[in-house]
């Protein structure tokens, strides 16, 4: 009789995650994402929603 071997089923949940950055940080997110909305005329999300 032949062993069966079962691997790991992935685990391919999404994951959320909370992280706490500082000020400054945020504000050079939002300059970019605002620079980036300009460069691909596409609008671009707030970074911290």
């Amino acid at each position: 009789m032949t062993k069966l071997k079962l691997s790991t089923i992935p685990d391919d949940r999404p994951v959320k995650i909370t992280v706490e950055l500082p000020g400054a940080v945020h504000r050079d997110l939002v300059a970019y994402a605002e620079l980036l909305g300009r460069e691909t005329g596409q609008i671009v999300a707030d970074p911290a929603s």
